[in-house]
């Protein structure tokens, strides 16, 4: 039943992942959250694959957040109060986790767990009509799930001004507070991806792999630790088939040939 809500499509070493709900602004409920963590999953399990771009079917909208329609059953502010688990971060802390490059291309509006999305990604290019803010105060809420991964990216005064005033950040504001790494006008966004794919194609999906893993591991360290950790994992990283390819193709002045191992 996920296929009516995401739609996931393998462009050559690209695997793009769309919420398709526009007339729902592509609100996020349970379908849409667990439809794009098994997109995610199939495509970091694809060895044809080196990118993951998340998106919006449409121009109006990234993701309108949570879908405040969807009742009981599948609305994300509804929850067992037995399980803890809830979906839209089971969501989140997929994208992060995930292994291979992610980057949210931002087509529209993206406001709360829209918000949340962009900033679990790796990257992110974003159109400039679109906008992306928390106005969950203005219907009586506090974006709790979408805290964590927004935190990691927006500076605290920033961020606890979006949360407090539910006034959102234009294109070139996400620009200036590093929330987003591009804007274009929206006939430019799709050869701004395509470029970052590119990029990141060419490279060794091994390093990329090793690297992410890292990066994520040290967020949380003293910096003493992150050195120890370093220190540890460089000689790992050095010892991968893709690192003898690379040192041997740049001896060569040759163009490598990444095995992903």
């Amino acid at each position: 039943m996920h296929e009516d809500v995401v739609r996931s499509q393998a462009r050559g070493h690209e695997t793009r992942i769309t919420i398709c709900r526009p007339d729902q602004r592509n609100a996020l409920n349970r379908d849409v959250a667990e439809g794009l963590i098994a997109a995610i999953q199939a495509a970091e399990a694809n060895a044809e694959c080196r990118v993951i771009v998340l998106t919006g079917e449409g121009a109006r909208a990234f993701c309108a957040g949570g879908d405040l329609k969807a009742g009981a059953d599948g609305g994300p502010f509804f929850q067992d109060p037995s399980d803890p688990d809830h979906f839209a971060g089971r969501l989140f802390e997929t994208i992060q986790a995930c292994r291979k490059p992610t980057i949210a291309r931002i087509n529209g509006v993206a406001v709360g767990a829209g918000a949340g999305i962009i900033c679990a990604c790796d990257l992110a290019v974003m159109s400039d009509h679109a906008k992306i803010g928390t106005p969950e105060v203005k219907v009586g809420l506090f974006p709790m799930t979408i805290v964590p991964p927004m935190m990691r990216v927006l500076p605290r005064r920033k961020l606890m001004e979006m949360f407090m005033t539910g006034v959102p950040l234009t294109a070139e504001e996400a620009l200036r507070y590093d929330l987003v790494n591009y804007v274009t006008d929206s006939t430019g966004l799709d050869d701004k991806v395509a470029e970052l794919v590119s990029l990141i194609s060419e490279q060794s999906p091994t390093a990329i792999r090793l690297g992410k893993y890292a990066c994520h591991a040290m967020e949380d360290m003293t910096y003493p630790q992150q050195m120890r950790f370093a220190e540890t994992l460089l000689p790992r990283v050095a010892q991968t088939e893709d690192a003898r390819e690379g040192f041997a193709a740049f001896i060569a002045k040759r163009r490598p040939e990444w095995t992903g191992r």
